[in-house]
């Protein structure tokens, strides 16, 4: 018999990948084809890092690899370069949550804008000193910006839809962290 931690982990796990399979098929959508615009908010970032600081042990760092890869090969962005950058956000916020059932909902809200703030500007840079296209500075805060706003109504649909709760005081094992 499989206990019943492991099999909700694994589902939760699944259903992490396929919301993120239909963020990116939605994303690759012919939806606009006028050039230009305002910029979409990064919804893959802002779901990992909701269930990073609700319930790290649900998102493993392989899944994250995998799934943001996939997105670089599909977005034909320079390969690894932003799952690497990202990999070292989702990390600080894992550690910054630690399973933790103290974050408020706006202090969530600050850290993890910052940390893809700081995500973004670290990728700009490492594509600017590699000589890659990249957009302009602009861009990239209506960018940051999109994700701010956007990263509220992730939060609830991970809490009512997906049901992706803050862990309860009982919900933690002996070392403090989520199960």
């Amino acid at each position: 018999m499989v206990d019943p931690i492991t099999t909700r982990r694994f589902l939760f796990r699944c259903l992490l990948l396929v919301l993120c399979a239909v963020i990116i098929f939605v994303q690759m959508l012919p939806l606009s084809t006028i050039p230009g615009g305002i910029p979409g908010p990064d919804l893959l970032f802002c779901l990992t890092a909701v269930w990073i600081m609700r319930r790290p042990r649900w998102a493993p760092v392989a899944l994250i690899v995998l799934v943001h890869l996939v997105a670089d090969i599909l977005f034909l962005r320079p390969i690894g370069l932003w799952p690497a950058i990202t990999l070292v956000g989702y990390e600080y916020l894992r550690r910054k949550a630690g399973g933790s059932t103290e974050i408020s909902p706006p202090l969530e809200l600050g850290i993890s804008v910052a940390t893809f703030a700081a995500l973004v500007a670290t990728n700009a840079l490492l594509q600017f000193i590699f000589g890659i296209p990249q957009p302009t500075i602009g861009v990239l805060l209506l960018h940051v910006i999109m994700t701010a706003l956007a990263y509220p109504f992730v939060i609830a649909f991970s809490h009512y839809v997906a049901r992706v709760r803050r862990a309860k005081p009982t919900d933690l094992d002996g070392s403090g962290i989520a199960i």
